[in-house]
C-alpha cells in the first residue's frame, strides 16, 4: 500500500534551496511512498489525517493558532513527523510547537565540521560515525527525548539527532541542514529516510 508524505519546505537561503532539492531526490528514493508538498503548516490541508507523515524543513517566524491545532491533532492522533535543522529555529512565540518536536533551538555556531556520534538506541544502531560541516543547534528540551547522534560542544554532549512520541504520532528531528553538502552526505540522507520510514510506519 503506497503512504501520502507531505513535504513542508520553504526556503532559497535557510534553508538552502539546493539542500531541498538534495532531501527531496533522497527521501524519493524510498520505495511504496507518494510525495505532495506544500510551503507552509499555514497551508496544511484539511483532511491533513491521510498523510502517514509530515517533512517540516523550513524556518518560519509565525504560526497561527489555527495551524499549531491542526499540527498537534494530527501528531496526537498518530500523524508523522520528520523534522530538519530550521524547523525547531521556526515559531519561537510558540511554546505548544516545541512540545511536539521535543526541543526548542537556542544557538548555534558557526559553520564548520563536526563529528555525528551515533549513541545507539536501535533505529540507526548500523550507520557509521560521521562529519558534516554544518551549523550545530543547540536545544533547550521541553519532553522526554531518545537521543541517537550526539556531537561535542565546548565540552559537552549536544543531542543532534532524536525521537520521541506524542500522543500517537511518531517525531523524528535532525539537526544538520544549513548547507547543500551535509543534505548530499550519503550517511546523512541514509538517516533521513530511515527516520521518515519509521515515523511514516
Amino acid at each position: 500500500m503506497t503512504r501520502l508524505i507531505l513535504l513542508v519546505t520553504d526556503g532559497i537561503v535557510h534553508p538552502p534551496l539546493a539542500g531541498r532539492w538534495a532531501l527531496d531526490r533522497s527521501l524519493r528514493a524510498l520505495p511504496g511512498l507518494r510525495f505532495e508538498q506544500i510551503r507552509s503548516l499555514e497551508n496544511l490541508p484539511a483532511e491533513v489525517e491521510r498523510f502517514a507523515a509530515l517533512v517540516l524543513y523550513f524556518h518560519h517566524k509565525t504560526l497561527s493558532p489555527a495551524a499549531l491545532t491542526r499540527l498537534e491533532s494530527y501528531a496526537r492522533q498518530g500523524g508523522g513527523i520528520l523534522a530538519l535543522h530550521s524547523a525547531t529555529a521556526s515559531f519561537k512565540d510558540c511554546p505548544p510547537y516545541f512540545e511536539i518536536l521535543g526541543g526548542r533551538f537556542v544557538a548555534h555556531g558557526r559553520v564548520e565540521p563536526f563529528e555525528m556520534v551515533n549513541c545507539g538506541g536501535g533505529l540507526f544502531d548500523d550507520l557509521p560515525n560521521f562529519t558534516l560541516i554544518d551549523e550545530l543547534y543547540l536545544h533547550d528540551f521541553s519532553a522526554e527525548i531518545q537521543v541517537h547522534f550526539m556531537s561535542r560542544h565546548e565540552g559537552r554532549d549536544v543531542p543532534v539527532v532524536w525521537t520521541r512520541h506524542y500522543g500517537r504520532g511518531k517525531i523524528c528531528y535532525a539537526g544538520p541542514g544549513h548547507t547543500a553538502g551535509s543534505m548530499n552526505h550519503p550517511v546523512y540522507q541514509d538517516l533521513l529516510r530511515r527516520g521518515l520510514a519509521w515515523v511514516a510506519a
